[in-house]
């Protein structure tokens, strides 16, 4: 008789120990070991061959086993038969992709961006590697067999090529990497929507007639510019500086009749320096003087805000 199990990790997340007390429940249910079990997976010089030590750690809930391990575990742990074993298998993988799932949940820091924003191969690039994250970060390899499974198979290379910004897919790959990713059916017809987009982008523009003009959205400085603004936006939001009832150009012009009330009070002060008297009290010439001269100075800005309303004549300083 094997040794006991040990128990599940006690900080294993939930989904976690729910795909380590189902692997422990199919091992139970044979009433046997973990060297059987691994005699089970095939000969030891065989790809899919699993050790015993690998097989009870990932029963252990401690970190999560990869998907092969999960896989060859529910053949060997049951009726050998085929309904059996794809039933087993299929169970197994739905738990150990609700685990990955949950494992990369905690870099999916934010909002995803809306696809109506994605103008470029890089940006492209950056939302498939989210969707990758949210189905559970597969690894390349898993994304080719899985590409391969819906009938267009996207090689591993490719795949993060793709992911990476540095080439544009074709609709098929786009498609079956979008499967590979479980994105639905309706969110599929907007990311077609993001390609067909970016492809119209990069088409050169056909050249203007005489008198006419180009269209500036066509042009990548334009679409650079863009993308800055909506981050631009988007962390202003969050931060609070645009308020929630106001538009992003509405937030530019509050921001620039604030600089220019700023700079005219800066020109103000600037402009006018008060005098220093050291101390000294002014006697009633000095007093009077002074008077006159600030209404003398408020006459000039008075004339130059307001240029059509006649000007109050200075009075002569004494």
């Amino acid at each position: 008789m094997g040794r006991p199990t040990k128990p599940v990790a006690a900080r294993a997340r939930p989904r976690l120990r729910a795909l380590a007390v189902y692997l422990r429940q199919l091992k139970d249910e044979t009433c046997t070991t973990y060297t059987t079990l691994s005699e089970r997976t095939g000969p030891p010089n065989m790809p899919g061959y699993r050790g015993a030590s690998t097989l009870s750690q990932a029963a252990r809930g401690t970190q999560l086993p990869p998907l092969g391990t999960v896989l060859a575990y529910a053949r060997a742990a049951g009726d050998p038969g085929s309904r059996a074993v794809q039933q087993r298998e299929a169970t197994a993988q739905k738990l150990w992709k609700a685990a990955a799932i949950e494992k990369a949940r905690p870099q999916l820091v934010g909002r995803g961006p809306r696809t109506r924003k994605i103008r470029t191969t890089a940006f492209l690039g950056q939302a498939l590697t989210r969707l990758r994250v949210r189905a559970g970060q597969p690894s390349y390899s898993a994304v080719e067999r899985a590409t391969d499974a819906s009938g267009h198979r996207v090689p591993r290379s490719t795949a993060h090529l793709i992911l990476g910004g540095d080439v544009l897919p074709s609709r098929e790959q786009l498609a079956a990497l979008l499967n590979a990713f479980d994105v639905t059916a309706a969110e599929a017809v907007e990311w077609h929507a993001v390609l067909d987009r970016i492809e119209h982008r990069r088409q050169p523009p056909p050249p203007p007639g005489r008198g006419g003009y180009t269209c500036a959205d066509d042009n990548p400085a334009v679409q650079e510019y863009l993308e800055r603004r909506d981050r631009d936006e988007e962390i202003k939001r969050r931060t609070g500086q645009i308020h929630p009832d106001e538009t992003y150009e509405d937030y530019e012009e509050r921001m620039y009749e604030r600089a220019q009330r700023q700079a005219e009070d800066e020109w103000l002060y600037e402009y006018y320096e008060e005098p220093e008297n050291n101390g000294e009290p002014e006697d009633e010439a000095e007093k009077q003087a002074r008077a006159a001269e600030h209404a003398a100075f408020r006459a000039r800005i008075k004339a130059l805000v307001e240029p059509d309303s006649p000007a109050e004549p200075a009075t002569e300083r004494p």
